[in-house]
C-alpha cells in the first residue's frame, strides 16, 4: 500500500487546510504564513471561477499532510483572451520538507495534479516561487517523474508600501502636483478622480486595451470586474486618471482580508541581522503579527505614463493612510517602467520567480508566448 494518497478537497477537510497554512509559512528573509480564514474555500474564487483543491494524505493515519490548488481563468496570451491555470497553496507538512521525502511526496502531489490536468481546462499554468528558496526552485524544475516542466517567465517585486509615513520625496511630490497633465494628444487636462458606478465599462476597456499589449494580465468584463470573484472589492476602491468620459489610468485599493490574511511568522538571513537597523527606517511587524494590508491592483495606465502611474498611487497611497492600514502591496515585473517611482516610497521589496508550467501537450503553446512585457496580477495570485 502506497505511503500516501491524493484527492480532491471537501468542505469536510476547512479545519485541517487551515492548519496546514497557518503552521506551514512561506520560507524567505520574510517568513509569511498565507491563511484563509474563518472558511479555507471562501478565497477561492479569487484564483478564479474554476478552482479545486488536492490534498495529500497519510495513507495510515488519513492525516491531511499536503495541499495544493488549481485553478482557470482567461488572462490575455500574445494579445488573445485564453484560458490559463495556475497552481497555487502548495503547502508540505514540515515532516516531509526536506530530501528525498520532499520529493516522493511532491510526486504523488503532481501525480494527482496531472491526472486532473486531464480535464483540459489550460493548456498551461502559472506558479510563483520566492526567489531565494533555492531549494524549492530546484526541485520543482527537477524534472523527476509527473513533475510538470517549469519555464521561467519573469521577475517579479512584490512591493510592501507603509502609507503612515511621511510624504516620500521631492521629486514624488512635483510628479502629484503635476495631476493636471497634458498628454500627447494634446492639451486636453487629466484629473484624478474616484469611480463611480458609471465608470465600470470605461474602466473595463481601459484594462481590455492595456491587458492586450501584456503578457498574462487578467481579463475583466463588466459582469466579472465586481462580483463573486473579488470579494470585498467595490467600485468605490477605484481611482481614474480621466479626462472627460475617457480614462487613461486606473488602480485600485483592494482589501482581500475578509477571505484571505498575511501573518508574519519570522525573519532569517540579513534581515534577520540587521533587523533593529532596518526597522529605524521602515517598520518591521513582530512575527505572529497579522498584517492589516491591502493591494493596490487592477494597475493600467496608457503608453506606461510615468506621471499618471505617480499621481494615481499617490490617491492609493492617501487613501490608504486614511484607512490605517499598515502596508498596501504592488506587483510589478521586472520590465515595468515605475520601479523608480514606487522606490520614492521606501517600500519592502518581496522578490519572487513567475513560472510557465506544463506537461508534454503544453509545450507547444508555452513556446508560442511571445516576449511583450509581463503583468501578472498579484491579488489574484
Amino acid at each position: 500500500m502506497p505511503a500516501h494518497h491524493y484527492e480532491l478537497a471537501t468542505q469536510h477537510d476547512d479545519p485541517e487546510l487551515r492548519r496546514l497554512l497557518r503552521e506551514n509559512p512561506f520560507a524567505g528573509s520574510i517568513s509569511l504564513s498565507l491563511e484563509r480564514e474563518p472558511d479555507y474555500f471562501l478565497a477561492s474564487a479569487i484564483e478564479g471561477a474554476f478552482h479545486e483543491t488536492l490534498v495529500v494524505r497519510d495513507t495510515k493515519t488519513n492525516q491531511l499532510v499536503g495541499i495544493g490548488d488549481r485553478s482557470a481563468r482567461p488572462l490575455y496570451v500574445n494579445g488573445e483572451i485564453k484560458d490559463v491555470g495556475y497552481f497555487s497553496g502548495l503547502r508540505v507538512d514540515s515532516k516531509y520538507q526536506h530530501g528525498l521525502a520532499l520529493a516522493r511526496f511532491l510526486g504523488k502531489g503532481w501525480e494527482g495534479q496531472r491526472e486532473q490536468h486531464k480535464d483540459g481546462r489550460a493548456k498551461f499554468y502559472l506558479m510563483s516561487i520566492v526567489s531565494d528558496n533555492n531549494p524549492a526552485q530546484r526541485l520543482l524544475d527537477s524534472k523527476l517523474p509527473h513533475y510538470p516542466r517549469l519555464h521561467r517567465h519573469t521577475h517579479m517585486y512584490t512591493y510592501a508600501i507603509h502609507p503612515a509615513r511621511t510624504f516620500p520625496s521631492l521629486r514624488a511630490a512635483a510628479l502629484w502636483r503635476r495631476s493636471n497633465l497634458s498628454i500627447a494628444s494634446g492639451e486636453e487636462q487629466i484629473k484624478i478622480t474616484r469611480a463611480t458606478a458609471d465608470s465600470i465599462p470605461a474602466i473595463v476597456d481601459c484594462l481590455h486595451r492595456n491587458g492586450m499589449r501584456r503578457q498574462l494580465a487578467p481579463h475583466w468584463t463588466g459582469e466579472t470586474l465586481l462580483s463573486p470573484l473579488t470579494p470585498g472589492l467595490s467600485i468605490s476602491n477605484f481611482f481614474l486618471a480621466q479626462s472627460g468620459s475617457r480614462i487613461h489610468g486606473c488602480l485600485a485599493l483592494w482589501d482581500q482580508q475578509a477571505v484571505k490574511q498575511t501573518v508574519v511568522r519570522g525573519y532569517s538571513g540579513n534581515m534577520a541581522r540587521y533587523r533593529k537597523i532596518i526597522s529605524l527606517f521602515t517598520p518591521l511587524p513582530e512575527p505572529g503579527t497579522r498584517l492589516n494590508q491591502c493591494f493596490a491592483c487592477f494597475l493600467a495606465v496608457d503608453d506606461d505614463d510615468p506621471q499618471i502611474f505617480a499621481a494615481l498611487l499617490r490617491a492609493v497611497h492617501d487613501e490608504a493612510a486614511r484607512l490605517r492600514y499598515d502596508y498596501f502591496l504592488l506587483g510589478l515585473t521586472k520590465d515595468s517602467r515605475f520601479h523608480s517611482i514606487v522606490k520614492t516610497y521606501r517600500p519592502i521589496a518581496y522578490e519572487s520567480d513567475i513560472y510557465l508550467a506544463a506537461w508534454e501537450d503544453g509545450f507547444d503553446e508555452i513556446a508560442r508566448v511571445d516576449n511583450r512585457p509581463s503583468a501578472p496580477e498579484i491579488a489574484i495570485l
